[in-house]
């Protein structure tokens, strides 16, 4: 059996842990949200956020190059880091808007090539999946339909070796759609620089997704939006966007905004305008340029360009998105709410959300008429919270919006709050986000020490290497293989979340006093599950959140927010995420039940009794 990685100390992460041709491009169409765009609309001049943005990477250039020096990195990773350190400056989500940015002007702002053309081709694709033991996912092209995620790897066997996606799997998928790699970052890499160069940029735990589209696609992506504020960076290739604003949440309340059109939920472009989406840019990325598309932003692309006017259409397109994930960690003022009231024991008439099983972005949240309110509350938490000297004043200042923002949702609610709550809250809202800024941290370093242990080995059995397209794997390089080394983060990471959620519902458990001790230790991987419950899975060893989609017997089906589908899990891989509701006999409530599950539960209740 493989063993878990274990991760050695050395030089490197001592080090990097102590330093705390013209090409004819199609028109671009930039326009206010009220205005639909003619066929003939000329390029637009810079707005004045392009051109803050720009400003802000030039005056950066000796930090990110001093930088990128220290950890032995190069100009594309100190491009990477003054780009996102521009934008921590830029507003993000519901407040946001799309952000263009030329190869040609950044370059121009740093005074040097950015080196982001080609930084991630189909020859180190085809090294990152020979060289480890990676998954991918294929996303659906059905411009009508909600965007759905399919496996990439077809395990031709039971052995290690037969398991593995090859690169011929990944060519395959091509033909049916976009291949698509989650957490890139933290398993290839050499994605592991840019990853960790804008963590460290944000002082925000961020992810890097890799996305591969053959050319010639009318729809590589159906009209969706994401949770997080994606910049999204073009390697190889070109790939033609249109990015809307975002939908009127109030047509559809029970609708995630920042999940629209994933998984069972379609958003038709033809359909667009009636949810009041309107077209905002219009636009073809080449090589080296960058975007920035807000959170609940829907956004469409293709791979349809015309390849005698654009060379670069006939290749295969690669592009990176890299995230801020302020609503993947609960980074938001509708999510510190719902902490708030949980920690407090006070019960949430007006939004609903004190459970931690419900998605707290559908329902009530979303009928909110005042929009700029609505906002408010969706609004990430400001960057900087989580830095290790966080600006003066900060958490006083978030705490004081906090209860602002609670307040104007529904004062009676927010009155039953003790005051010194919404300060704890974000402190500890504070704490959390640290955990996880360093467990990333500490994951991309261990991915980048991987890559230059793995360049060093392939230099010295050079003269070994065989014409095969596929590398037998050595013992000892099993054990380093990625699904082994990130296993010890995601643990961290559900160790962290799980720490959180104790500490909101700690008030309700000192309430509920010998009441709550009846429950089984491992309350949350036996008490029955159904068909709708919001619960987290186990998605490549860690738990996110999702929803049951099929139970049947000891399996389950669940979907995650994305559209990501997990099928035939067992009930230890499905946890509940807080004690069922109990009455004035602190009995569970078996309202919900199946009579086969409350047989069940009824049994497991009279053994407890007689213990």
């Amino acid at each position: 059996m493989i063993s878990l990685l274990i991760i050695l100390a050395s030089p490197f992460l001592s080090v990097v842990r102590a330093w705390t041709t013209t090409t004819v491009r199609p028109r671009t169409t930039l326009l206010p949200a009220t205005v639909a765009p003619p066929e003939s609309t000329p390029v637009s001049s810079n707005s004045p956020l392009q051109e803050s943005v720009l400003q802000t990477i030039g005056r950066l250039k000796t930090e990110a190059t001093e930088y990128s020096d220290m950890f032995g990195l190069g100009p594309p990773e100190a491009a990477f880091y003054a780009l996102f350190k521009a934008l921590r400056d830029v507003p993000l989500g519901l407040k946001g808007q799309p952000i263009l940015l030329r190869a040609s002007q950044v370059s121009d702002a740093l005074g040097q090539e950015t080196g982001w053309e080609e930084y991630f081709g189909m020859k180190d694709l085809e090294k990152a999946v020979t060289d480890d033991f990676l998954d991918a996912a294929r996303g659906s092209t059905d411009n009508r339909k909600g965007w759905k995620i399919t496996d990439v790897s077809v395990p031709r066997g039971e052995s290690f070796e037969e398991a593995r996606m090859t690169f011929e799997d990944v060519q395959t998928a091509l033909d049916k759609g976009t291949v698509i790699f989650n957490a890139a970052g933290a398993h290839i890499p050499k994605l592991a620089n840019p990853s960790l160069c804008a963590t460290d940029a944000t002082a925000l735990p961020c992810a890097l997704n890799l996305y591969i589209t053959a050319p010639a696609k009318r729809t590589s992506a159906p009209p969706h939006t994401d949770k997080q504020d994606v910049v999204v960076i073009q390697s190889t290739g070109t790939k033609h966007w249109k990015v809307y604003s975002p939908p009127d949440p109030s047509r559809k309340p029970d609708a995630d905004i920042f999940a629209r059109g994933k998984g069972d939920d379609s958003l038709p472009s033809h359909l667009l305008p009636e949810w009041g989406c309107a077209l905002l840019l219009e636009t073809t990325l080449h090589p080296g340029d960058v975007m920035l598309i807000p959170a609940a932003f829907p956004h469409t692309t293709s791979t349809v360009v015309d390849s005698e006017l654009v060379p670069a259409a006939a290749d295969t397109s690669i592009h990176l998105t890299m995230n801020f994930d302020h609503h993947i960690w609960e980074l938001d003022y509708l999510n510190a709410r719902r902490l708030a009231l949980r920690r407090a024991c006070v019960e949430d008439t007006a939004l609903g959300q004190a459970a931690d099983g419900l998605n707290p972005y559908i329902g009530k949240c979303n009928m909110i008429t005042d929009e700029a309110l609505r906002k408010d509350l969706f609004s990430a938490l400001p960057l900087g919270l989580l830095e290790e000297v966080a600006p003066p004043n900060l958490v006083d200042k978030i705490a004081i919006e906090l209860e602002r923002i609670s307040r104007a949702v529904d004062d009676e609610t927010a009155s039953a709050v003790p005051p010194a709550v919404w300060k704890e809250t974000i402190e500890r809202l504070q704490v959390q986000g640290r955990e996880l800024f360093e467990t990333h941290r500490d994951m991309y370093l261990a991915a980048i020490e991987e890559g230059r242990t793995r360049e060093a080995e392939d230099a010295m059995t050079a003269h070994l290497e065989s014409s095969s397209s596929s590398r037998v794997l050595s013992p000892e390089r099993m054990k380093r293989l990625s699904l082994f080394r990130v296993k010890k983060y995601y643990d961290q990471i559900n160790e962290s979340k799980e720490k959180l959620k104790e500490w909101s519902f700690a008030g309700k458990a000192a309430q509920l006093s010998g009441g709550a001790n009846e429950l089984p230790n491992n309350w949350a991987f036996t008490l029955p599950v159904k068909v709708g419950d919001q619960v987290e899975a186990d998605l490549g060893g860690a738990f996110f959140p999702a929803t049951v989609s099929r139970a049947s017997g000891n399996t389950y089906d669940v979907q995650f927010f994305d559209g990501d589908r997990e099928t035939n899990l067992s009930r230890d891989q499905i946890k509940l995420l807080a004690p069922p509701a109990t009455s004035a006999t602190s009995e569970v409530d078996t309202s919900n039940m199946t009579p086969k599950q409350l047989k069940r539960w009824k049994k497991e209740q009279e053994k407890l009794k007689k213990k």
